[in-house]
């Protein structure tokens, strides 16, 4: 079969058509058979470099982890971390739409500027979701410490009812750690980091509030804020990331007015005290600007101009994936199943009903399948069996070792103790002559 084929075989999954290509994976509409019938979901296949990097693939299952806890309407839900013939993937809620780079090319095209309604409305959204992610809490009561790091245009779907989904948590985290090994792949994504993001600092929820400032700054002014013709390299882009003044946008679009203009200048404050002190209080100042200037733009209203920004884009604009869904329902945190593959698996909704309990001593253990079987929990997940990964992998996520691994592990505490107390008297012996 040619690779360029579809529908093509992947493990368990079918490969309807592929959706997108970047420097950590391409992604597939796929589709996957459940008791339920056959559902779609979006498969995200990591290039071979990912794998061949252990240190890489240690935090993917880390991050995996982290964004299956996620239970929110503008987050798109992960299903599956896998690996199959040595390749890992992400099986992800299909989001039926486009992403928001896609519509801000589609408006460039046609010589306009994102409706500033349709720009606050979705940056709005994304907010909400964020701020869902930094709040998330763990078995006992601390903080996560979640950021997304890559808040940027590609990673902001809008489905075709309006619905506004976040994709692509901690994948930013795996590709600085393996950039060194896959030359290019967060080329393009300078441009949307924070000045301590920029200046290699340590960062909180914050830095991803500013990323949402660049996103807004750009949709509503429609030019690049820290890109430039003068800007040909990263290390350019990142000078004006810390550097670049940055304009107020109702200068630039008057008719913006002054309180937009406001709440997006705080949000992009290079000092972190200054800038707005997390994505709710974001998500609140624009939810606030549209009760006021645009109280009728809501979730169909978005549609219903997306749709009409894409009809009118002359012909090559548009991405070639923007073609009819097949009439196959979609996979849901109620349908999916793990498959034979899984490294990680859990349904998003058991772990959100599971946070609602902030009793550590009440919570149920982590429903994670690796190589061997892993009994059911009360969080909801399947017990099955998944490729085998390194025993550091399953300390990773939280499992305990078996009993002959752990007396394997006493008894070379033994024989390491016998060993040091003998050297430690032939020592002795030898300082005092008898020896």
């Amino acid at each position: 079969m040619s690779p360029s084929t579809y529908p093509q075989p992947f493990g368990p999954y079918e490969l309807l058509r592929p959706l997108g290509r970047g420097g950590m994976a391409e992604v597939f509409l796929a589709a996957a058979r459940t008791r339920a019938g056959q559902r779609l979901c979006a498969l995200k296949r990591m290039h071979a470099g990912v794998g061949e990097d252990q240190a890489a693939v240690h935090m993917l299952v880390a991050e995996a982890g982290l964004a299956m806890r996620f239970h929110h309407e503008n987050i798109a839900a992960t299903y599956e971390l896998g690996c199959h013939e040595g390749v890992y993937f992400f099986v992800m809620e299909y989001v039926d739409g486009i992403d928001l780079g896609a519509v801000v090319r589609a408006v460039e095209s046609l010589g306009e500027r994102v409706p500033p309604a349709l720009a606050v409305l979705v940056m709005a959204g994304v907010a909400r979701g964020l701020h869902h992610a930094h709040t998330m809490r763990d078995e006992t009561g601390q903080l996560l410490g979640v950021v997304h790091r890559d808040v940027s245009p590609q990673n902001v779907l809008i489905d075709r009812r309006g619905a506004v989904k976040l994709i692509d948590f901690g994948v930013a985290k795996v590709a600085t750690r393996i950039q060194q090994t896959m030359a290019g792949i967060i080329k393009g994504k300078y441009a949307y980091m924070s000045p301590e993001q920029a200046s290699a600092e340590p960062i909180d929820a914050r830095s991803d509030v500013f990323a949402i400032g660049i996103c807004l700054w750009e949709l509503l002014t429609g030019v690049p804020l820290f890109r430039g013709p003068e800007m040909t390299s990263p290390f350019a882009i990142l000078r004006a990331v810390r550097e670049e003044p940055i304009r107020l946008v109702d200068e630039l679009v008057p008719e913006l007015g002054p309180e937009l203009g406001r709440i997006v200048a705080q949000s992009l404050e290079r000092p972190v005290a200054l800038r707005t002190a997390s994505a709710g209080d974001l998500a609140d100042a624009l939810e606030g600007w549209l009760e006021r200037f645009a109280p009728d733009f809501d979730e169909a209203a978005l549609a219903a101009s997306v749709t009409s920004l894409l009809q009118r884009a002359p012909d090559g604009t548009l991405p070639e994936r923007l073609v009819a869904t097949p009439p196959v329902e979609k996979m849901s945190v109620e349908a999916f199943e793990p498959s034979t593959l899984s490294v990680v698996a859990r349904s998003p909704l058991a772990l959100a009903a599971a946070d609602t309990d902030r009793r550590p001593h009440r919570r149920p253990a982590p429903s994670l399948a690796f190589g061997e079987d892993v009994g059911d929990t009360a969080g909801g997940g399947k017990s099955h069996r998944g490729p085998p990964l390194p025993a550091a992998l399953k300390a990773a996520a939280g499992l305990r070792p078996s009993r002959r691994t752990a007396l394997q592990l006493l008894w070379v505490g033994v024989f390491a103790l016998i060993f040091a107390f003998g050297w430690s008297v032939v020592a002795t012996l030898k300082r005092i002559g008898k020896i």
